[in-house]
């Protein structure tokens, strides 16, 4: 477990529902059949900051990138929001219809739903910002039971006695951890930077990772070309790809274009190292082998 990862996740939750608090104004933020408006507006900003805040915090504490982390924040709050306020609306207008058509909704079943829709829309939109399903999958499986539980916890504690400030508070902590919980619990592969001090810096590889001087990079160094090296997926194994001429960068204190990594090997790039970690490598070790 990455406790920093933990505790930057949790940092944003707080900060999304802290933010999201200061701009709502009257009614129950979080009913949008009953307060439409409001709960729209607040709802959609909630789920857009804590994308964006989720995204740049990270590239502030690990790269004190301001422009990058400026950029990632704007890209994942549009998306998001836009994303939030188009499937509630959606939501609403659905649901408006079945009553007006005489069906009979307990109102345990429209907070279930309302609840379930902002995991989705919001995993949705990680999903999209990401351009991967298998991270839309992923957050779902932490945002889901984050919204579900603790939504129905906040239905009968904090909105009875108006306390929004809470709601906003406790919602967005439990957010950010269910959101660390489900990235740590089901990474395939990831590098590791040790800064000492017992920090430790964490990169997820999630499809292709890029290492280089632009901010387009997933890992953006301080100098070098614009695009050093690769690490692609292929059936399960990450491979490394050099992409200049130079030999800027090596595995294990050698020389490579191109080679399959394995569970603790060592990329130096200067004076930087990391150490890369696979989840299926480890599983394949921790098997019996078959005798005949």
């Amino acid at each position: 477990m990455n406790f920093l990862f933990f505790l930057e996740s949790c940092i944003s939750g707080l900060l999304a529902g802290l933010i999201s608090w200061l701009v709502y104004r009257n009614g129950n933020p979080w009913d949008l059949l009953g307060n439409f408006q409001i709960s729209l507006m607040t709802s959609s900003i909630f789920c857009g900051l804590f994308s964006g805040l989720v995204s740049s915090i990270q590239i502030l504490v690990m790269e004190r990138k301001v422009k990058k982390a400026s950029n990632y924040f704007i890209s994942a709050f549009i998306i998001c929001f836009s994303i939030t306020a188009l499937g509630s609306v959606i939501y609403s207008l659905i649901m408006e219809s079945i009553i007006n058509n005489g069906t009979n909704i307990s109102n345990s079943i429209l907070r279930f739903f309302w609840w379930l829709l902002l995991a989705i829309e919001l995993s949705c939109g990680f999903g999209f910002l990401y351009n991967s399903l298998k991270i839309l999958c992923k957050t779902l499986m932490g945002f889901t039971p984050a919204f579900i539980i603790v939504g129905a916890l906040v239905d009968k504690t904090f909105l009875i006695d108006n306390n929004y400030l809470l709601s906003f508070i406790f919602l967005g902590l439990t957010l950010g951890l269910g959101f660390a919980i489900s990235w740590e619990l089901l990474k395939e592969g990831w590098l590791d930077e040790y800064r000492g001090h017992g920090i430790t810096f964490r990169y997820y590889l999630e499809g292709e990772f890029s290492a280089g001087s632009s901010d387009e990079c997933d890992l953006t160094l301080q100098e070098g070309p614009e695009t050093l090296f690769l690490i692609t997926e292929k059936d399960s194994i990450h491979i490394f790809e050099l992409q200049v001429n130079e030999f800027r960068a090596s595995v294990n204190g050698s020389k490579f274009r191109y080679r399959a990594l394995v569970d603790g090997d060592k990329i130096n790039i200067g004076e930087r190292s990391f150490i890369y970690h696979s989840t299926y490598s480890r599983i394949k070790e921790e098997m019996p082998e078959t005798t005949c």
